[in-house]
Parts: structure tokens; sequence; C-alpha cells
């Protein structure tokens, strides 16, 4: 499975992000997925990113997270592990692989993996910005990094401004 991300990943774009600018609060902006019912409005994987940090090196991620189910947000704190490819595996409604695709001005991106409980493998987009704004540039660059991943533009969903969970 990280064989595949990893192949999307150098695909997409030669990220250089710096892990250790990471750390702090971040909300979520905007997310795709191959399977959208994973991130629509009230799915399992309609992550609604609080905060993350990072252990010294990085070696390790903690994220913390809201997932609203039927108006109820539920809040949530995974560990990412990172492996010798930069790729951050942590368990959450399956495995999840992840990666930093790109990082500027206050936004990052992720590509993502998730392997279901069955064995389903969906691809996952997320972007997400220190304050809770999206400009269209920002948008318009997630959306075609998220293109190059295979996800169709039109599984791209624009969250900021709809996430109600407590800050």
């Amino acid at each position: 499975m990280k064989a595949l991300l990893l192949a999307l990943v150098v695909g997409v774009a030669c990220a250089d992000v710096d892990p250790t600018q990471v750390s702090g609060p971040w909300r979520t902006v905007a997310i795709a997925s191959d399977n959208p019912a994973l991130t629509a409005d009230g799915g399992p994987l309609r992550v609604l990113l609080r905060n993350i940090q990072c252990d010294e090196g990085c070696n390790a991620l903690t994220i913390t997270f809201f997932v609203r189910e039927n108006g109820v947000c539920t809040l949530h704190t995974v560990v990412a592990q990172r492996n010798a490819d930069d790729v951050y595996a942590t368990d959450f409604e399956g495995q999840n692989y992840f990666k930093f695709l790109e990082q500027d001005n206050g936004h990052i991106v992720f590509l993502g993996q998730n392997v279901g409980a069955d064995g389903t493998v969906s691809r996952i987009t997320l972007a997400a910005a220190r304050d809770q704004e999206l400009s269209d540039e920002h948008l318009a660059r997630f959306t075609a990094l998220t293109e190059k991943t295979g996800i169709p533009r039109e599984n791209v969903d624009r969250v900021a401004g709809t996430d109600t969970c407590p800050q």
C-alpha cells in the first residue's frame, strides 16, 4: 500500500515541505476522495483538523480533529508514525498513510490513502489552513493537485465555512 502512495506522490509533486513547520493549529478548508462517501459531510473520514504537533524530528505527529456524524462532533486524537520514505501511518477508520504534498503561506496539502477494514483502498487529499480561509488561488491549486492523483474534480468539497464543530 505504501508503494502505491509513494508512486502517487512522486507522480504528483516533489514537495519541499518541512514537517517541523506544521506544528500548531490547522483547519480543514477542502477535502476530496475517489470514494466521496468517505469525505462527504457526515462521512467517517471528513476530518476537521484542529491541531498537529510534531515531535522532535517529526518522527511522529499527534493530530487532533473532529468528525461530525449525524450532526454530532466527536473529537479524536491519533498519532501517526513516519517511516523511512517520509510517509506517515496511523489507524483511524482503517489503516491510513499520508504525506505532505505542498506547504505555503499558512496552507498545507496532504495526500492520503485509507485501507478500510474490508481492504478497500481509497485516495484522499486534504487542504488545511492556519485560519479558515481558502482563496480561489489555493482552491484551484488544490483541485489541480487532486486531479493529478486521479481523484475527479467534482469530488473536491470546500469545507471552509461549513465546519460547525468546537474550536
